[in-house]
Order: structure tokens, then C-alpha cells, then sequence
């Protein structure tokens, strides 16, 4: 995925790196969510059982008959099958599958008496369906870090379920002011946060904790989505997200954008600020995160494009469709979106230095670091999703970045530690993440890839977690070499925070100072040890401190520099 994004894609990957794009979310990156099958089932079971009950049948035995014909089912054959759990019948499947694309058509079945929506609060239970959510999914996750990193600051979700809001909870540990969720139009008007998310077909995490006013904004039966765009109670809603499709480019994940309703918003969007195309020198605007792109997703082409569509249909489709699931997009977009935020600062923090020259080199080292990772986000057999991965690629980098910033593990276990909450585009403006040290906290990782690139070490997980264990592992690769723990903090204040909790106290520590306070306080004889024979085989094994700005400062290229760090760090 990553050959996309710095290749024909490249282009989309910078203008999502600098807050171009909204999300366009559906139901494809929930795949967690309540089966629809099931609900289904749960649907045809309810009218079946009152159907049967001699109290309520004049009422629903009609309704099951309808959800039935809507099925294409033969009601002669099926009337024996009654008292037997729908589940159960011979034919279940192939009504399941026939209702699985007229769900909104089943949920429109009107029952006497009762509320336009019953077949969904009451027959489904909708309430029930999603009362005990899993954890967040890869996508989830990398949604929420994105937004973290002020990459996304705007998200239009069909979805009812609260998994991008869960995701945002735990990786920030609940900080306000990170998401504003907007399911009733008068949240507009609340306080802001990094990002807002758009639930324009409502949310069941509000409906079932506050009926009123909520549930009134589930969309989901065939009457509700055509009148969305016309009713009074969603105007508010309605122009906001035609807005996003008219002032952002529109990345699609998940979405078949099948519903007139939807098409509809798009056409608008058209009409007040045409897309334009070729769309260079910009990324084009409207991308779709499928492995097949679909009808609906074919046709916002079409109405987005007009008459530029049947002449460049084919250079269209192929700038708009990604040809990758949202998972494997969303996490090639958040390993690029910190690979590019640590090369420019790491730019930065060479060009003060007038080490111009050396940018290339240790860029391209960061690079195939991005590279090594992003091979490692392999599918889970069991799980069948690149989710465990995710989970774990948050904790090393967390740690990592915790440690460099405060000399301890991270307070919040489950938390992500972002680089910035600014864009690209603001983060060379971001004075205190430009002045953090995170530019050589990039050069000490670039370092350590070359050692591990060029055969002399590798690099490891923290094993059982403790602080002493390092930020990582590294291990020389010669007979006999052991296991050192790596430690990159800013400057002496978090290498004394270190010292004091007990990291170092197996004297075989390797920590690498972003600044040189450590050298100028401790003096050098207490600063980083040089050896001049065979890296790691001459010299005793002690605690040893580096400073990469030093570094920085007497090597006059690339090639120095790597040479030096391979000395001194003596792996």
C-alpha cells in the first residue's frame, strides 16, 4: 500500500497529511458491528412469533407475510415452517440474503398503530443489537490517531455504532476537547474539538442512552433516507455535510453511496464549487477505499465530473479508486502521516545546524524504517484483521515517544502519544513541537536503522515491559552479543528521571540524548564513550550516553555521522 501512496497516490497521501480529505465512513469499517444478518433474523422472528399468537395476529401474521413477499419468498410453502425459529427453515438462507439488500425496505414495513420505526426500536431492537460492543478495530484506531495528529478534522459517518468514539476515547485517555460528535443538529453549536464527526443517519450509543431526542434520528428504513434530504428535523445536518463535500476532499472508506440521499449531497456540493478536471496540481477530489469500485461510488464520479467524465473516464477511475480496504489504507496513512511529520522536523532541526547535506541521507534511513514496520502488519489468522498489530504498534511507539519526552512509561497504558495535534502543513509552525528535540529524536531513529539495515545489529521489542527493558531492544549481531535496552529522551532532565526509577541499573543501558545537556552538565568523562576497534567487542559494557546533536554538530555528512554512531553506541 505504501508503493501507492508514494507513487501514483502520492499526491493524496500529502493533501490527507495536511488536512485536505474528510472521511466519508460506512459500515465496511465496522465489521464488528451487529451482523446484519442477525438483525434481519431478529426482524422476521418478532412478526413471526406475534403472527402465531392468537392475541396479535389479525396484527402481524399480515407484516410477516409482507416481510416475506419482500423476501421473494413463496408463502404457500413457508405457512408450515410458522411455529419453527426462521433460523431453522430450509430456506432461510436465501431469504436472508434476498432481505440483506432491501434492509431499508423491511424496516419501512408499517405496523398499525405503533411508530414509523417500530420494525427497528421494536422488532429488531436495535438497543439490544449493539449493547455490548467489541473494542475498536485497526480502523477505528488509526481513524482516531489521525485525528490525533491533526491529519482528519472532518468525518461524515453513516454508521450508528460508536467505535471511532471509543477509539478517540482510549487512545487519548478521554481528553475533552479532541472530537466534537454531532448526531442532533442543535450539537453544531457546542464547543468544538481537533475533529467533528458527522452521524448524519443518527447514533445508537445517544438513542439508547437518551430516547429523547435521538432515536427520532435513526435513518435506516427506505421512506427515512429518501426524505433525509427534505426533512425540516435534519436540515442543519443536511447543509453541514454538504458543506464538508463542498470545502474538502472526499476520502471514502467503507461507503457504497448507494442512497439517492447521498448522491444527492454530492450533486449539490458540484453545483456551489465544481471539482475540477485534471485536478493537478492538486490531489483529485474524491478517492474510494475498495478492492471493486461500486455502482454508487461509480456514479458520485459521474455527477462530480460531468461531461469531463466520458472523455477521462478511465484516468478517473483510476486517480479515485485505491484498490485496497480501508484497513490496509488507513494504516499505510498513519505510518506515512508520522513518517512525514518526523522528516520535517528533522529537516528543520539539520538545517539550524547547517547540515543541509545531510536531509537526504537520514530520510531515506527513516524511510526504510516506515518500510520495515509496515511489513510487519501482517493479518491475524485468528482474528482475520491486521487489528492485534495495531494494538501493538501503539504501545511501542507510545513507549518510545513517552520515554524520549519524560523520562518514564506513558501514564495511560492504552493511550497514543502523538507527535503533534498540527497538521503537516502547521507543523513547521508549531513552536513547541519544533523545539521539543523531535527533529533528532527522527535523527537517533534514522541512526539505529542503519545499524540494523547494514547487518550490525537488530533491533527488538521491549520483552516484559519494564522500564529497564528500554524504549527497544538492540543486540549486536556477533557471537556472545547481548541485549542492550535503548533509551532516546530529549535531555539530561529525562535521563535523570530514568537513572532515579532504576533503568539503568544493569549498567548496559545505550541512551541517546537529543540535545547535549547531558555532556555539558556531566562533563565528558561521564558523556558518551568512544571505541575504536570492532564495534561492541573491545569495550567493557556500561551505561552509555550519546548526544545526537553533538553528533549532528561536528559530522559533516551522512557517511560521518553513521560512522561515529556505530562507534560510540559499541553494540
Amino acid at each position: 500500500m505504501l508503493e501507492k501512496l508514494d507513487g501514483p497516490f502520492a499526491k493524496v497521501a500529502e493533501a490527507v497529511a495536511s488536512g485536505e480529505f474528510a472521511l466519508w465512513i460506512g459500515s465496511g469499517i465496522s465489521r464488528k458491528a451487529p451482523n446484519l444478518g442477525n438483525l434481519i433474523d431478529s426482524a422476521v422472528n418478532y412478526l413471526r412469533v406475534r403472527a402465531l399468537d392468537p392475541a396479535t395476529a389479525a396484527k402481524f401474521l399480515p407484516k410477516l407475510r409482507e416481510a416475506l413477499v419482500l423476501g421473494e419468498a413463496n408463502l404457500a410453502e413457508l405457512e408450515m415452517q410458522y411455529p419453527t425459529p426462521f433460523e431453522d427453515w430450509p430456506q432461510h438462507a436465501a431469504i436472508q440474503n434476498r432481505l440483506w439488500n432491501k434492509y431499508s425496505r423491511l424496516l419501512d414495513i408499517r405496523i398499525k398503530g405503533e411508530p414509523a420505526d417500530f420494525m427497528l426500536w421494536e422488532a429488531v431492537d436495535i438497543r439490544a443489537a449493539f449493547a455490548h460492543p467489541a473494542a475498536p478495530a485497526a480502523e477505528h484506531l488509526c481513524v482516531a490517531i489521525l485525528v490525533l495528529e491533526g491529519a482528519v478534522r472532518e468525518m461524515a459517518s453513516a454508521n450508528w455504532d460508536g467505535f471511532i468514539e471509543a477509539a478517540i476515547v482510549l487512545l487519548s485517555g478521554g481528553a475533552n476537547g479532541v472530537l466534537q460528535v454531532v448526531v442532533d443538529p442543535n450539537q453544531l453549536r457546542s464547543a468544538g474539538g481537533t475533529a467533528r464527526l458527522l452521524k448524519f443517519h443518527g447514533c445508537i450509543v445517544y438513542a439508547a442512552k437518551e430516547k429523547d431526542p435521538f432515536r427520532a434520528y435513526l435513518t435506516g428504513s427506505h421512506t427515512q433516507i429518501v426524505e433525509w434530504p427534505n426533512n425540516p428535523l435534519f436540515a442543519a445536518m443536511v447543509d453541514t455535510v454538504r458543506g464538508i463535500a463542498t470545502t474538502h476532499k472526499s476520502l471514502v472508506m467503507g461507503l457504497s453511496i448507494q442512497d439517492a440521499n447521498l448522491q444527492g449531497v454530492f450533486s449539490a456540493a458540484k453545483k456551489a464549487n465544481p471539482w475540477p478536471w485534471p485536478p493537478d496540481p492538486n490531489a483529485p477530489g474524491h478517492v474510494f477505499c475498495e478492492d471493486q469500485i461500486k455502482e454508487g461510488q461509480q456514479d458520485v464520479l459521474k455527477i462530480v465530473y460531468g461531461d469531463a467524465y466520458n472523455d477521462n473516464m478511465d484516468a478517473i477511475q483510476a486517480s479515485s479508486h485505491l484498490q485496497a480496504w480501508a484497513e490496509q489504507v488507513l494504516i499505510a496513512l498513519v505510518i506515512q502521516v508520522i513518517e512525514k511529520k518526523l522528516i520535517l522536523l528533522m529537516t528543520k532541526s539539520l538545517q539550524a545546524a547547517g547540515r543541509d547535506g545531510s536531509v537526504a541521507g537520514l530520510a531515506s534511513l527513516l524511510t526504510g524504517l516506515r518500510n520495515d514496520v509496515a511489513e510487519m502488519a501482517l493479518v491475524d489468522p485468528d482474528d482475520e484483521s491486521r487489528t492485534n498489530f495495531v494494538y501493538k504498534a501503539i504501545a511501542v511507539w507510545s513507549r518510545l515517544l513517552g520515554i524520549f519526552r519524560t523520562g518514564s512509561l506513558p501514564t495511560n497504558p492504552d493511550g497514543y502519544e502523538p507527535i503533534s495535534s498540527s497538521g503537516l502543513q502547521q507543523l513547521a509552525l508549531d513552536a513547541n513541537a519544533v523545539s521539543a528535540g523531535l527533529g533528532n529524536f527522527a535523527a537517533a531513529l534514522s541512526m539505529l536503522q542503519h545499524g540494523r539495515a547494514s547487518g550490525l545489529w537488530s533491533l527488538q521489542l521491549p520483552g516484559a515491559g519494564a522500564l529497564a527493558d528500554g524504549a527497544i531492544g538492540a543486540k549486536g549481531l556477533w557471537d556472545g552479543a547481548d541485549l542492550r535496552p535503548i533509551f532516546v529522551v530529549k535531555g539530561a532532565a529525562e535521563a535523570l528521571s530514568l537513572e532515579k526509577a532504576g533503568a539503568f541499573a544493569n549498567n548496559n543501558a545505550i541512551v541517546l540524548h537529543a540535545d547535549d545537556t547531558w555532556n555539558q552538565v556531566m562533563g565528558s568523562g561521564l558523556g558518551s564513550r568512544r571505541v575504536r576497534g570492532a564495534p561492541g567487542r573491545n569495550g567493557r559494557v556500561i551505561t552509555r550516553h550519546l548526544s545526537i546533536q553533538s553528533l549532528v554538530d561536528r559530522c559533516p555528512d551522512v557517511e560521518t555521522m553513521k560512522t561515529e554512531f556505530v562507534s560510540e553506541v559499541s553494540l
